[in-house]
Order: C-alpha cells, then structure tokens, then sequence
C-alpha cells in the first residue's frame, strides 16, 4: 500500500522576472523549468517518509519535471551519516526515491541548510533539481542533465603505476551484485577554500559534502550495491580557514599524503575505512584500490574551482573515489588530457574520450565523445572495482547487509558468427529478474582491447562502439539507427573496416533501491574483410516513386555474404512507412541471398518509405539511404467509401494490452497525418504514421512487445485537429 503526500502543492511555477536573485549561479542549463518550492511545506513532507527497510508503506512524493508536468516517487529516508553526525546536524536529511510513473528511475534528494537537491537516474533522462542561485532555498530549477553543458578544465592526475597498491583481483567466473549491500565509513575533508565557496561555516561545508556523497552514493548503490556514510565525527574535519587548515588546496598530489596523515591523526586508523579531501582547486588524484588499507586509505582528492553540481559529483568526485575502489580509466585516446600517461592500456574498452564514469568526457580534444560523464560505469570497470569490493581488500571492512534482491539472468546470443565490413548490425538479448522484471535496462558495451589511437582511426582489436547509456529494450543497433538513417557518422561509433574479432557485453541492471542488482554475457563474433559491405541498391535515391498496384524490384549487393565464412544463405525483406524507425510490413521471408526479388507491396500510401534488407540467420543487415514515395492507393486498413464527417480518435482495443493493440481513427479530408506514441514522462518511443493521406476511416497497430509494462500516450494530429489518448501495457 502506498500512501500519498500532496505534494503537488509544494511546487510552483515561476517566470524569472518574479523574484530577485540571491547570489551568482553555477547551473547554467540551456533549458530549465523554474518552480517555487513552499519549504516548510517540503520539509513537513519529508519527515513523514519512512526509514528504509520500515516496516511502514512507502510514501509518494512528487517532483516537478523539467519539461513540465509532475512525477510521482516513492521515497525513503536512509542515513547518510552516523547518528552522533546526524545528532549534531539534525537538519541534515537525505533521501532514496523509486519511480512510480517512470519503474526505471531511481534518486537521491536532500535537504540542507543550502535547501532542496534532487537527482534522478533514468533510461528515459538524468535529470535534477537544484537552487537557481547561491544563497537561494525557496527558487529552484528542473533541469536535464542533456541541457546543461559546461566548460571543463579538470584533469585527473591519476597515474596507474605509481598508484598500484595491490595486484588486479582475479575471481573465476562473472561478477554480480545486488544481493549484499556494503556499508563503508567515509571520512570527507575540506579545505578551508572549498568551505568558504559554501559558505564559510561548518554546517554549510558539511551541507554541500553530504549533496556530493548522497549522490554518488545513487550511482554506487546501482551499479555496486555499495555504499558511503560520513563518520560521527566528520565535523572535524571540515575546515573553515584556509590559513589554518593542513591541506595545500591547489596541489592535489601533495594533498594526497596531507590527507593521509590528517586522517589518521584527527579521525584515527581504525575509525574510518576510506577518507578523500575535497578542495576549489588541484584537479584530482587517487590511489589505486586502497579501500580499507591502512597507511593508504585516505588518498583521494577531488578539486574544482565550481565544487557544486553533477560535474562535480559524477565527473569528479564519483571517478576520483572510482579509483580508490579499484577502477582504472577506459578510454582509448590519447589526445589533449587523455594523454600524459593516463590512458591504461588494459582497461582502456571505450574509443575516443569515453563517455562513462572512468573515462575523460570532454577533456580529451578532438577525442571527445560528449561533453560530460554519464552516471554509471563501464561494464569493465565494474568487474574491476566489483571483485575489488567482494573479493579483494574492499572487502575486508564494510558492513554487510543483505538485501533480499538477486541479480537478473542475463541472456546473449552464441557467439563464433561472421559478418562483413561496412555493414551495420544488431544485437539483441534478453533477461529476467525475480524481483524487479518490470525496471530493467540494457547496456550493450564493446570489450575490446587495441592500439590506442583517435576513434576514427583504429587499428589492431581497438575498440571501435563508443557505451551509451542503458535503455529499456536489450537491442541495440550498431551504429545508431539516427545515423544510419541520415547517412551520418557519429564520433565513437564506426563500422569495422578490415579483419578483426568483435567482443560485446549486455549488462543488465534491475534499477532496484535495495541495492543493485547488475549481471552480465559476453559474446563474441568475427569480421571478414573478405565479404562485404551488404549494402541495399535498389531503391536507394529519393527520386523513386513507386506503384504499389505494380510488383516492384528490391536489389542489394551480396558482396561475398553468401559464401565463407559468412555463410548468409537466406535474407528477409522489410518494408519501412515512417522513415525508418519501424518496419511495419514483412516483405519476404528467408529468401534467397541472390541480390535481387520482386515483390507485391502493401496497399499504403507514404512519402517516407525505407527497405531493410536483413539476414535470416546473422545479426547484419542495411537500410535503403533515402526515402521513397509509395503512391496510388490510400492506407492499409481504410475505408474510403464514406468519408467522415469530421476527425476523431478512437479509443483503442484492447486495453489493457499485451502486446497488440489496435488504434483507429478518421479524418475527414487530405491531408499530412500524425500518430505518434509517447511514454509517461512525454518521451517520443514510436511514430505509426507520419505521411499525407485521403479522407477515410484508418486502423492500425501498435506493437508493445519491445516496450515496458506501463502508461502509454498516443496523440493524432492532423490540420488543427489534435487529440490524445492513453493506453495500458500490462506483461
């Protein structure tokens, strides 16, 4: 049973020529929604969500969406600092939220004497809530992690050899996690300049301390089912003065030993199981897997001129304690800040930059995938910081507590296939999970190990597919079907161009508050320069317009794929009405790989026609390049014999589904036609029709086999007629 908070009521919207600002801002988003919060209201609400592992119902609580709209949560207070801490801080309260509108997100909130601060996970969108300025606990912003873009100058200046403190972990078999959750004492110092940015007071330095860790303790907790909580006594070691404090604030490298020492003689050895400063300035630096090791334990910096947001908290301080708990970096490239002898050849899984929580996301030049890191690790690195925290000397002095999560099954297709070069491909698994089946997200990441060198330029087994962040469906097209579609390169993602072996991972994470559980499968496959590129030649241009009374002639070059070791005997041929996003209608199946079929086609009628041509038994395929126009006959499923009288948009049947449902509507004169489905947070996940149709009464299906159980939008519009209705999925 849950029970609701009214907390619609605690946010307002606001423009911006309604308030005064208080101080400078460091968020900066390029789109943003503005809300009021009623605090006193906020801070009623949240003293009566339950401790976690209550006995009690959960408690939902709203938070505003940056695009508009509210979204519903439940939450749970957990301790984030030992209780003499929290005695001394009793204002101090941090929060774990699970998505009820949106199953995949999870979050972290808090609030603090610098006021309300939200992050959420999610395969649909990372976003926050933050201040709108320093100084500000009453005007907030929603924002996506996508639209705030920031200018990076940090570097870490992390150096594998030197910092090795203990050999890899070697553990027989896959890693999983979710069924412990470890409980680590964090001894956090400041500077007496990174205190004076919050402030000036120990309240306020602690404050901004506890946003930090709260929210690496979100990625922590999902990917590792493992956990940070400041010790009791914490307060002593945030510093107000940078004359008096012993820390040198613009040299990380000569913090590292500072903090060591101070640790040891404020907190004690054996009163903290890893300590990091953090400061405004000397970038980052750690020592390799000293969790729990004496004499070595405290040696983490975390340094920015901007201490405060998520590139600080994920980019930074998440990365520079990623390799206190055993993660190497894992990017390629050895450009701009990615060179100097950061790259480390045996982790180094993601072309260019990288884009995950160990690589250099926009600092790495002409090498940079995206600007900033996601928030979760490579697949690589959780194996390496996994076994380091289950098997290695991370295990040795956190608290375990058994969750009564398991991790997901994980499913991946045999490996020892061949495809050709230049041709894309794709990858599908699949997986179940007793707890969480309807929160799982897929992560598909190539593991492959190479030269290094700039992602357009690979050499050897280099890796050449970029990570993107986990998704709710466990297919993933190589490269992007974007790309593909508008015949367009993305950097971090290009096709293999000679002989080589492919190794490719599906993580699967069940996005559970309880603590994690993540899983993994490897499969394996060759490329042969010996066949290929499988490439779609007829139609291909976008003058062609065809007949669909008249049989038509799809062709494609086979190019060796129908030979060793490729061995592609037979193909199916796919039809494509909405530019290629969905493919509708099955032309043929298992036809012979020959190059050429003439085919009926279906009665409809479209501007944005695509082929795929697709191997029956292999995971290649390609995309005619340009639309085509079908033409003659009006859509299949109409009924133009009485044409209506005015628009209308049916409600579908059935509903609930599973996984067809049928949609039906109709309008009453020619004209450019839109269907569209959305899911509950407004995302676009598929277009049905998006083409110029006659007058008629119109059916069509939607397909939710590759979508989640949940709350389903699909909106008509034609002219200036709109109108929307839901739907259910329910598996």
């Amino acid at each position: 049973m849950l029970t609701a908070g009214n907390s619609s009521s605690v946010w307002t919207d606001i423009s911006e020529n309604e308030f005064t600002q208080k101080g400078s801002r460091e968020i900066n988003p390029v789109r943003y929604r503005t809300i009021k919060a009623d605090m006193n209201q906020l801070s009623t609400m949240l003293q009566r969500a339950p401790m976690e592992n209550s006995v009690h119902t959960d408690y939902i609580f709203e938070l505003p969406m940056p695009y508009g709209g509210m979204s519903k949560f439940s939450v749970t207070e957990y301790s984030m600092m030992e209780p003499a801490l929290a005695d001394k801080f009793p204002d101090i309260k941090t929060y774990s939220i699970k998505g009820i509108d949106d199953p995949y997100a999870t979050g972290k909130i808090d609030i603090t004497m610098h006021g309300f601060h939200a992050m959420i996970l999610s395969a649909r969108g990372d976003y926050f809530i933050d201040p709108f300025s320093k100084n500000e606990n009453e005007i907030y912003i929603s924002y996506f992690k996508k639209d705030f873009i920031t200018n990076k100058t940090f570097e870490c200046s992390f150096d594998p050899e030197l910092n090795d403190n203990s050999e890899p972990v070697n553990v027989s078999g896959e890693i999983t996690s979710g069924t412990q959750l470890r409980t680590y004492r964090l001894a956090c110092a400041s500077t007496g300049e990174y205190t004076t940015y919050h402030g000036g007071t120990v309240a306020g330095g602690l404050a901004a301390i506890v946003t930090t860790v709260n929210r690496v303790n979100g990625v922590y907790e999902k990917d590792f089912s493992a956990r940070m909580v400041l010790i009791g006594n914490n307060n002593l070691i945030v510093y107000t003065s940078s004359s008096t404090d012993p820390y040198t604030n613009n040299n990380g490298s000569t913090m590292l030993g500072q903090n060591q020492t101070n640790l040891d003689n404020v907190i004690g050895t054996a009163n903290y199981d890893f300590g990091h400063v953090v400061s405004t300035g000397g970038g980052g630096v750690a020592n390799l897997r000293v969790i729990c090791v004496n004499g070595q334990k405290a040696r983490g910096v975390t340094g920015s001129g901007a201490p405060i947001g998520d590139p600080f908290d994920i980019d930074y301080v998440a990365h520079e304690m990623g390799h206190q708990f055993g993660g190497n970096h894992s990017f390629n490239s050895t450009t701009s800040s990615c060179g100097g002898g950061n790259r480390n050849a045996s982790t180094a899984w993601e072309p260019g930059s990288a884009s995950t929580i160990m690589g250099y996301a926009g600092i790495c030049g002409s090498s940079n995938l995206q600007n900033n890191s996601d928030a979760y690790f490579h697949s690589g690195n959780f194996t390496e910081m996994a076994s380091f925290i289950q098997y290695g000397s991370g295990s040795v002095c956190p608290v375990t507590t058994e969750t009564g999560n398991t991790p997901p099954v994980v499913t991946v297709p045999a490996g020892g296939f061949t495809i050709p070069i230049r041709t894309p491909f794709k990858l599908t698994g699949s997986a179940t999970d007793a707890e969480n089946p309807n929160s799982l997200t897929y992560c598909w990441e190539e593991m492959d190990l190479g030269p290094a060198g700039v992602p357009n330029g690979p050499s050897g087994n280099a890796p050449i597919f970029r990570s993107f962040k986990p998704d709710t469906v466990p297919t993933r097209t190589f490269p992007r079907l974007s790309n593909l579609l508008n015949n367009t390169q993305t950097i971090g993602e290009l096709l293999p161009t000679y002989t080589r072996t492919l190794s490719f991972r599906l993580t699967v994470r069940d996005n559970s508050v309880a603590g994690g559980g993540n899983n993994y499968e490897l499969t394996e496959f060759n490329v042969t320069e010996t066949a290929g590129p499988f490439k779609v030649t007829l139609p291909d241009t976008t003058s062609v317009t065809w007949n669909t009374n008249i049989p038509q002639t799809i062709t494609w070059n086979v190019a060796n794929t129908n030979a060793a070791p490729v061995n592609c005997q037979n193909v199916n041929l796919l039809l494509s009405t909405n530019g290629g996003n969905s493919y509708f209608y099955t032309l043929l199946t298992n036809t012979p790989n020959d190059g050429s079929e003439t085919i009926n086609l279906p009665s409809v009628n479209s501007t944005q026609c695509r082929i795929k041509v697709e191997s029956a038994d292999n995971i290649f395929f390609d995309i005619s390049n340009y639309n085509f126009t079908l033409t003659n006959v009006v859509s299949a499923g109409s009924n133009v014999s009485e044409i209506p009288d005015s628009y209308s948009l049916n409600q579908n049947y059935p509903n609930p589904f599973n996984p067809v449902t049928n949609l039906e509507f109709r309008i009453p004169e020619s004209g450019f036609v839109s269907l569209k489905v959305f899911d509950i947070l407004g995302n676009e996940v598929v277009t049905l029709i998006n083409e110029n149709m006659l007058p008629g009464s119109y059916k069509t299906e939607f397909d939710g086999s590759n979508f989640a159980s949940g709350m389903y939008f699909y909106k008509l519009e034609s002219g200036n007629f709109q109108e929307t209705k839901r739907m259910i999925l329910i598996k």
